[in-house]
Order: C-alpha cells, then structure tokens, then sequence
C-alpha cells in the first residue's frame, strides 16, 4: 500500500499559500514549484474539486483541466474529506489537527461524530446547539484570518453557513452559490475586485455523485465535462487578468461493489473483541479492542479478514509518518484506536448503529490505492 508524501501534498499546498499571503505555517515546506508563480502580491484563487483524484484526470488527456496538469500531489491519511479539507485549511495534517476520519470518536464528548454535519453519529442536533464549538475539538487553527489580503471562502449554499464551515473560515468572507454558474460568477466576481486576495471555491458535486454511482460511471464522466468546460470559459479570464489560478482535490475515488463489502454483524467474534463501532473510514477503519481480547482480535483478522484487509497497530501507523510530521496533537492517539484495518483492492468494512439503514456506496474513499490517494495540480497560466 501507498503512503502519503507530506512533502508534496496539499498541506505543502496550503502552506505555500498561507506563506504568499504572509503567514508562516511551522511544519511542513512549501512546494518549491510554486515559486516561479510569484504569488506574493497576486490574487490568488484555488479551486477544490471534491473526488478529482489524478488517474481520473488522466482518463480525460483532452479535457481544458488535464492539459493544464502539472503534476501530482499526495492527499493526507486518511483520503477523505473531513481530513483534507481541514487540512487544506489549517495548513498542517491530521497528525496535528486531529480529525481522522467521517466517523471520529472524541472521548471528551463521550461519543463517535460525524465531523462534517458536527453532530453525533446517531445523529440528533448538532454539538454547536449544546454550547460545544469545533475549535474545542480541532487541535489547529484556521490560517484564513488576518492574512495580507482579503480573504474569500466560495462554498454550496447548503454548507455556507454550517458551523464546521464557519470555524474553518476564520475571518474570511464566505460566500453561497447554487449551481456551476453560480460557483464561476463568485470566483469572477471577488477576483475583480481584490487585489493580493486569496480565493478558495469548493465543488463537491463529483464527489456525491461518484458515491451513488460510481467514479467510473457515465454519470461521473458527463459530470466532469461539464466541469470541465465552464472551467475552460472562466478560468482563463481570471488567469488572464492576473490572478494566479489552480485547480486540485481533496482525494480521489475507487468503484466498490455488494460482493466487496465485509459487514461487522458477520463477524460476530470479530465484533464481540470492540469496544466502540468501526471509526474513520470503511477504507480505512479504527479499531477499540478490550484489553483482554486484542490477542483473539489479531487472530481473527490474520484467519478470516487477511485476503481484505491489511492489520497495522495505529501508534506505529503514527511511528511511520501516516497522519504527519512532526509533534503530535495530545488527542491523535484517542482517535484512531489500537488498531486500523486498511482495506485492500476494492474492498470496504462496515458496522451499522440501530439508527442506521444499510446503505452501498459505489463510489467509496479513505483508502491507500494511488486512485485515492493522489490528486492533480493543475494551473491555469
């Protein structure tokens, strides 16, 4: 399996932007190929395309996106989207941040959550409605405050204003949008009137549609074209008025299918050794084992899960630079288990709560395959 490269990721991303705009970020180094774009003094707009993974670029060679390709970058660990995108905004990896996964068990609240909705995985009302904010949980701060410059975040109009949205903006102007023309117009709009700003726009349309019917799906494909080519008539007017514009990703996707699945309530040995359900991802999952039973835990994954899944003890996961460099946040350790289970080829692990309805996603992330794990850099020059 593939490991994240926090030398040419999109924290190096991140950083070289916060560096632009005057703020260090310790940790990780820019990327050096951003050099030659002189971005001190420019407006700056970045475009996140939700589920944009680099093999899936290379699939369209004539798309406007893939021939302004530059290169690759690696995605953090896990692939996913509560992880990058707080990645993206604080400019360090879940190794300091602390959010590892959709599912992250926080043991200050006594239960696992859904990051993103910020509510418990049974759901319910938000923690926010019950006086708990994110920045209690998340173990880095925002770089979009107090930058040189203004600073915009372009978001869905359904994400605008959600209180992970909100703490993840800091002080920058969020704005709404609707559709693709929607999203264009406000990168077009506040480019023109900022200079030495910094822009982020995220789409996360490919993403959603990639779980119900698969990355490799028509769909998908007559999604991304029509990405493509408002990206084509837009983005070389931003570039063209000065704005130093790029495209990446948050992670890319793989194709599951029903035979692929391994559902927890079928392992009922396996189930009885845990202590709290499956966290992080069903491409990469966290395992709670009772103290007593992690011997029987390691021996049943080892005789009946090895052709799915590959055992790694979380602490040497860390020991090894998945989630990193660097110090680690004070809370990391708690929220991956002692153990995580990453799925090989296609495969995906689940467990339901007695909330939840069995769902399949098609379109599934989170894993180590280079389709998830690595995503472009593209520049519009």
């Amino acid at each position: 399996m593939l490991k994240p490269d926090y030398q040419n990721s999109i924290v190096n991303l991140a950083v070289s932007l916060y560096k632009a705009k005057g703020r260090k970020v310790p940790g990780y180094p820019p990327l050096a190929e951003l050099d030659s774009l002189k971005l001190p003094g420019r407006t700056v707009v970045l475009l996140i395309i939700d589920g944009l993974g680099d093999n899936f670029l290379k699939k369209h060679p004539d798309s406007f996106l893939c021939r302004h390709r530059r290169g690759r970058l690696s995605s953090v660990f896990p692939p996913t989207t509560a992880t990058a995108m707080t990645s993206f905004f604080t400019g360090v990896a879940s190794q300091q941040h602390g959010i590892t996964g959709w599912y992250t068990y926080f043991r200050e609240l006594g239960t696992v959550a859904t990051v993103l909705p910020f509510e418990p995985r049974f759901g319910g009302a938000d923690f926010f409605q019950v006086g708990i904010s994110p920045e209690q949980l998340i173990d880095a701060r925002s770089q979009l405050s107090d930058l040189a410059g203004s600073c915009h975040v372009v978001l869905p109009g359904p994400l605008v204003d959600s209180v992970y949205s909100q703490s993840l903006s800091g002080s920058a102007g969020r704005h709404g949008y609707h559709d693709l023309a929607g999203l264009f117009g406000k990168l077009e709009e506040l480019a023109a009137r900022n200079s030495n700003g910094l822009i982020v726009g995220y789409w996360p349309h490919l993403d959603s549609l990639a779980h119900e019917h698969g990355i490799s799906s028509p769909a998908a494909r007559e999604l991304f074209l029509e990405l493509d080519r408002c990206c084509s008539e837009s983005l070389p007017r931003l570039a063209g008025g000065g704005t130093a514009v790029m495209v990446c990703a948050d992670h890319g996707l793989i194709d599951s299918s029903p035979e692929r699945i391994i559902d927890l309530e079928e392992h009922p040995r396996l189930a009885e050794t845990l202590t709290l359900p499956l966290c992080g991802e069903p491409r990469c999952a966290y395992c709670y084992v009772r103290s007593d039973r992690r011997e029987d835990f390691e021996r049943y994954v080892a005789g009946e899960l090895a052709f799915a899944c590959e055992l790694k003890k979380s602490r040497e996961m860390i020991q090894e630079g998945y989630f990193g460099l660097g110090r680690c946040s004070p809370r990391l350790e708690e929220r991956i288990g002692e153990y995580a289970l990453l799925m090989r080829e296609d495969y995906i692990i689940r467990d339901r709560l007695l909330s939840e309805k069995k769902s399949q996603l098609i379109g599934v992330h989170g894993g180590l395959s280079a389709d998830e794990l690595y995503v472009p850099l593209i520049i519009i020059s």
